[in-house]
């Protein structure tokens, strides 16, 4: 089992209440018909606000909480799938081996899947540096996420 815990960076609460929360089982956030983000940890409610700044530009955007990996929410997953033209990952993590090849995986066992963005720490390593300017420097900003979604739906076709 691995947990990472970063409440010492002070994120904002993504939940305002007690929800259920249950190992394998997804929490859908917001529903969208455009395209539906997948994120873990802090990247959660950077992709909650990327959702509200796409949404501005006219996309219906949804946002799931895959908080576990393994055993890995397929049915979550299968239900974006039918309800997005595009789906996004988002993770403090590298991109390689995490919640986009998870995602990846278990689409390449489909015959209709919408194209896919992973989104993620880059497969280099970085300096050092403080959190928020590290993730900037990486992408995974809420502006930059919903740049980079908002590009990446309009070479799909959306």
């Amino acid at each position: 089992m691995y947990i990472r815990l970063t409440g010492a960076v002070n994120n904002p609460p993504v939940y305002t209440e007690d929800y259920d929360f249950r190992i394998g089982r997804a929490i859908t956030l917001r529903r969208g018909s455009d395209v539906t983000i997948i994120a873990n940890g802090t990247m959660v409610h950077e992709s909650l606000e990327a959702a509200k700044l796409l949404e501005a530009q006219g996309m219906s955007v949804g946002v799931i909480n895959m908080h576990t990996l393994k055993p890995l929410d397929t049915a979550a997953i299968d239900a974006a799938m039918a309800s997005s033209k595009v789906l996004v990952t988002v993770e403090e993590h590298s991109v390689i081996g995490g919640l986009g090849s998870a995602v990846a995986e278990y689409k390449a066992s489909k015959r209709a899947a919408p194209p896919q963005l992973i989104l993620g720490l880059p497969d280099r390593f970085e300096k050092a540096g403080e959190y928020r300017y590290m993730l900037e420097k990486t992408g995974l900003v809420a502006e930059k996420i919903a740049a980079r979604i908002a590009a990446f739906a309009s070479e799909s076709g959306d």
